[in-house]
């Protein structure tokens, strides 16, 4: 992906949007900005807990499925610590090479792993902070498995995901209009170290996506904007995300 996608409102709801303030909303997020190691939701080392609102536009959360803590943190791909080069991007074999590793995202491959994404959010196997800095020591994904899950603050329709090392284990996602089911698919094993695009066009008037791996792995980017349903469908969704 080279850019964000310049989407065109309906009359009507960009009617509604400007006669209530609500924005234009539309973007890609590639969780850009905190350090490795902060905890974007769930457990703190410190005993706090981050409530998931870091980044503009959803509210994130997180379950392990292992037995680490239900605490969703970043990891930089550019500079994976500890034995975690699975996760980095790009792969070694790619020019210029980066830190990744596996043969999933070498050159040529479905997962070809080429593109720099920096900052991905993962489900921590663990939150220790030895040196009391506030951040996880050494980030790492949970291995046993885990789900992350985005509730957006208004109704949304999703263009794409972008996820790390689908490797060896089963990926699924689904996607809910206030708790209604709007769709459901699941990631493809590319191999270790691989990058893909899962293209999420087809769900339209979404609220809640989730991503639960059976194993490792990590979320680069997310490309959403606002729902193209009609405004006077759309509006209690808009006003709701507004006012919780």
């Amino acid at each position: 992906m080279t850019g964000k996608k310049r989407d065109i409102l309906a009359p009507s709801l960009l009617v509604f949007l400007l006669a209530t303030g609500i924005p234009a909303l539309a973007g890609v997020e590639d969780f850009t900005g905190p350090p490795a190691g902060t905890v974007i939701a769930g457990p703190c080392p410190d005993g706090s807990t981050a409530s998931g609102t870091f980044f503009a536009d959803f509210t994130v959360s997180g379950i392990n499925y292992g037995y680490g803590p239900h605490s969703v943190i970043i990891f930089d791909s550019a500079n994976p610590p500890g034995t975690d080069y699975d996760l980095g991007t790009p792969n070694e074999t790619c020019n210029p090479p980066g830190p990744g590793v596996g043969a999933g995202g070498e050159v040529g491959q479905p997962g070809e792993n080429c593109i720099p994404r920096g900052n991905l959010l993962v489900v921590a196997e663990d939150i220790i902070d030895n040196n009391g800095d506030g951040l996880v020591d050494v980030p790492s994904d949970e291995g046993g498995g885990a789900l992350i899950r985005f509730d957006f603050d208004y109704v949304v329709d999703l263009d794409y995901i972008v996820l790390i090392d689908v490797d060896l284990e089963t990926v699924e996602f689904e996607l809910t209009n206030e708790g209604i089911v709007v769709g459901t698919g699941h990631a493809t094993d590319l191999g270790n170290n691989s990058a893909q695009v899962i293209d999420l066009t087809e769900f339209l008037g979404v609220t809640t996506l989730e991503i639960s791996f059976s194993g490792s792995g990590g979320i680069a980017e997310l490309e959403f904007h606002l729902s193209s349903t009609p405004a006077e469908q759309a509006s209690w969704g808009f006003l709701k995300g507004i006012y919780r």
